[in-house]
C-alpha cells in the first residue's frame, strides 16, 4: 500500500472515531428524554435564578417533564452565579443573563409563565424590594399578560451552603413574600427541597448544589407543582363550559 493511501486510511479512522465519541457524549445527554421532548415552541413556562434553578430543570427533564424551557448538559450552567442583585442589574443594559432569556424566549414564543427563583448569597442578603423590582418589570416588558411564579432557594436540613449561608435563604423566603404581597401577577411556588446532605454534590466544596439525585428530587417537586396548575387550569375551563 502506498504511503498516501495509508496517511488518507488513518485520518479517516480517526475522523469517524471522533464523531463516534462526541455522538455518544449528546446520546447520554438525551437518553431517555427523547421520547418524552415536544416541539420547543410548544413550552410555556420559562425560567430565571441561578446554577441550581438549572440544575433542578436539568432534574425535571429527568422527570419527564416538558412545559419547561429545556436545560441539556451544555447550557446547564448559562446561569451559574445568577443572583437577584446580578439579574436587577443587568436589567438596566437588557444584557448579561438577559441575553441568554432571550434567546430562550426566541426559542419558545408561546412562554405564558416564568418561574423566579430568588438566589441570594450571603454577601448580599440586604437586597431590598425596590432593589429587586427591576427583574420583575423586564420580565412584564418582554412578556405582555405574564404570570411570575417566585420562590427561595430549597433550605438545607444537615449543612449550610457557604455561597447563601442562612442569611441568603432566609433573605429569599422573606423576599418572595414580600414580591407576593405587593404584586397581583406574582404566585408563591414552588417550594422546593428541602436537600439533605446526601442529595448534595460530594466533590461541591460549598456544599450547596444537588447531586443527581437532589436534582431528580426537585425536578419531580417542579413537575407537580406545574401540573397541577395545568390540571387546574383545565378543570375550571371545563365548569365554566
Amino acid at each position: 500500500m502506498k504511503k498516501g493511501t495509508i496517511c488518507l486510511f488513518i485520518i479517516i479512522i480517526i475522523t469517524l472515531t471522533g464523531c463516534s465519541n462526541i455522538q455518544e457524549r449528546f446520546s447520554q445527554d438525551d437518553f431517555n428524554n427523547i421520547q418524552t421532548e415536544i416541539p420547543v415552541s410548544k413550552r410555556t413556562i420559562g425560567y430565571i435564578g441561578c446554577s441550581n434553578t438549572r440544575q433542578t430543570v436539568y432534574g425535571y427533564r429527568w422527570a419527564e417533564g416538558n412545559q419547561i424551557w429545556n436545560v441539556n448538559i451544555n447550557n446547564i450552567h448559562d446561569y451559574d452565579s445568577g443572583s437577584v442583585a446580578q439579574w436587577a442589574k443587568d436589567a438596566e443594559k437588557g444584557k448579561g443573563f438577559w441575553e441568554i432569556f432571550d434567546r430562550e424566549l426566541l426559542r419558545n414564543p408561546e412562554t405564558k409563565k416564568i418561574w423566579l427563583q430568588l438566589c441570594i448569597p450571603k454577601g448580599e442578603a440586604k437586597v431590598t424590594y425596590e432593589q429587586s423590582y427591576p427583574i420583575i418589570e423586564m420580565i412584564r416588558k418582554k412578556i405582555p399578560n405574564v404570570t411570575i411564579y417566585i420562590s427561595p432557594l430549597a433550605e438545607y436540613t444537615e449543612n449550610v451552603c457557604e455561597i447563601t449561608g442562612v442569611e441568603g435563604i432566609e433573605r429569599g423566603i422573606s423576599l418572595a413574600q414580600e414580591l407576593d404581597s405587593r404584586n397581583d401577577d406574582l404566585v408563591i411556588g414552588p417550594i422546593l427541597g428541602p436537600l439533605s446532605l446526601a442529595e448534595i454534590n460530594e466533590e461541591d466544596k460549598s456544599k450547596c448544589h444537588p447531586n443527581e439525585e437532589g436534582m431528580l428530587k426537585m425536578g419531580k417537586q417542579l413537575r407537580n407543582f406545574f401540573d397541577n396548575i395545568e390540571n387546574s387550569t383545565i378543570n375550571k375551563t371545563i365548569i365554566k363550559s
